[in-house]
């Protein structure tokens, strides 16, 4: 986010913000290999594709088909940045501890 104008425009960030530093990801990576949080995400995201109707049940997945894209173009950049941190937030509200 260091360098990315348009990453710091979709967080609201000041466009001097030195971001974050580079071990949050690695901790972050870390955590999410614990309980198998990464695969719960996963699967999070994926309801949320079928609830959508961008993805089926049992059937081969292709990302470049283009009722894919036509589905997806809807959404702008921003909307995508703002679903994705809030899955994020949601799984780590859901797993967080109580202190």
């Amino acid at each position: 986010m260091r360098c990315r104008i348009d990453f710091k425009y979709a967080m609201a960030l000041e466009l001097d913000d030195p971001g974050f530093h580079h071990s949050i990801l690695a901790d972050f990576r870390e955590r999410l290999a614990q309980d198998d949080r990464a695969d719960r995400l996963l699967d999070l995201a994926l309801a949320h594709l079928k609830e959508a109707r961008l993805v089926r049940e049992r059937t081969t997945q292709r990302t470049d088909s283009t009722h894919v894209l036509a589905a997806v173009r809807d959404l702008t950049r921003l909307e995508l940045v703002t679903e994705a941190v809030r899955a994020v937030l949601e799984e780590v509200a859901r797993t967080a501890d109580p202190c």
